[in-house]
């Protein structure tokens, strides 16, 4: 093991104690947007919240930069903390990010939308933060994207930084206008290169193996119910489904063709998903299911990684700091919509 991991990993562990209290992110949800800024700032917040405070003239704004800068921090926290034999995995992990920002910057020029560039993120045409840069593209990547006139040559760009998968689908946009499959591509690619990245060293990266396939599961399982809700035949979404889940492509093709969400659903109680199916039957939408599914994995999984004192807890660290981020954007964006506090509460994950 190298010898600077374990002085890294101590200080990402002393980080670790600055993550909000459940208790202390649900009491906000009873609070305006100002009393939360007042409340984030009395935490691991401040310097957020000052460091942007000049560049945003509004209550959201200014909180959504602030804890997307906060998520971003705690990324770069992480990364230094890695072993050598785990930093491919972890360093795919966070370009999650990096590939949010570029199906952000990709959609904007099939729509004629603007959206700029900001120290930290990328900016909507009404300047809401999109993508955050926590990834391995650099800001320097992400300015260079955002001048680029067209798909085409965002995809170029890309080609040497690992993108070069892109390039069969420019010609069917180009016919069809239908840049969806493009963006289903950049998906797939991600967690097949996150299985692939997955190296036994220390003996205790079970639980990091375990916690991919199940994160798999769960993104095959969405793109069949919302599918499903489509009538889309089961041919047509077959190249999206991702290998190396727990189920195997056979065993979702046959879920899929019973042609019941409900039933398909029902196979995975042990999501906790009783709130969500009852949210669908009443309302006829998925939208619960994400947050629901998400919830379990990260309840199950976070408390074992954080008994060890290798990889899993690196990882722990930064799933925590997403769920903080996620749970935090959440509230903000409720309290701003004004959302019924019992649906803004199934929504925290």
């Amino acid at each position: 093991m190298n010898a600077g991991y374990p002085g890294s990993f101590g200080r990402l562990k002393v980080h670790f104690t600055d993550f909000l209290s459940s208790d202390f992110i649900k009491s906000l949800m009873n609070l305006d947007l100002k009393d939360i800024r007042l409340k984030l700032y009395s935490t691991s917040y401040r310097e957020d919240i000052d460091k942007l405070s000049f560049m945003n003239d509004n209550e959201i704004n200014l909180l959504i930069s602030a804890i997307n800068r906060h998520v971003i921090n705690n990324s770069k926290l992480a990364i230094f903390a890695v072993p050598p034999e785990i930093k491919d995995y972890i360093k795919l992990y966070i370009s999650k990010w990096d590939i949010e920002s570029i199906k952000a910057i990709i959609i904007s020029k099939v729509i004629n939308h603007e959206i700029k560039y900001n120290d930290s993120f990328i900016l909507s045409f009404r300047d809401i933060p999109l993508g955050i840069f926590a990834g391995n593209l650099s800001p320097e990547n992400f300015r260079s994207l955002l001048a680029r006139n067209d798909v085409e040559s965002i995809v170029n760009y890309l080609l040497e930084y690992g993108y070069n998968y892109l390039l069969k689908y420019i010609d069917e946009y180009k016919k069809t206008g239908d840049i969806s499959p493009m963006i289903s591509a950049i998906d797939y690619n991600y967690y097949i290169n996150l299985v692939n990245n997955i190296k036994y060293f220390n003996g205790d990266e079970s639980i990091i193996i375990n916690y991919t396939k199940e994160i798999i599961d769960v993104k095959n399982i969405l793109t069949m119910i919302k599918a499903l809700e489509l009538q889309v035949p089961y041919e047509n979404i077959e190249k999206y489904l991702i290998e190396n889940g727990f189920r195997s492509k056979n065993i979702l093709e046959d879920m899929y063709r019973s042609k019941n969400t409900i039933q398909i659903l029902e196979t995975f109680k042990s999501y906790n998903i009783d709130d969500a199916i009852d949210f669908y039957r009443k309302n006829g939408s998925l939208s619960l299911f994400d947050t629901s599914m998400r919830k379990a994995i990260v309840d199950k999984y976070i408390p074992l990684m954080m008994r060890t004192t290798g990889a899993p807890f690196i990882l722990g660290y930064i799933l925590t700091a997403e769920r903080e981020r996620d749970n935090l954007r959440t509230i903000i964006i409720g309290r701003f919509y004004n959302l019924d506090d019992k649906i803004l509460e199934k929504m925290l994950i």
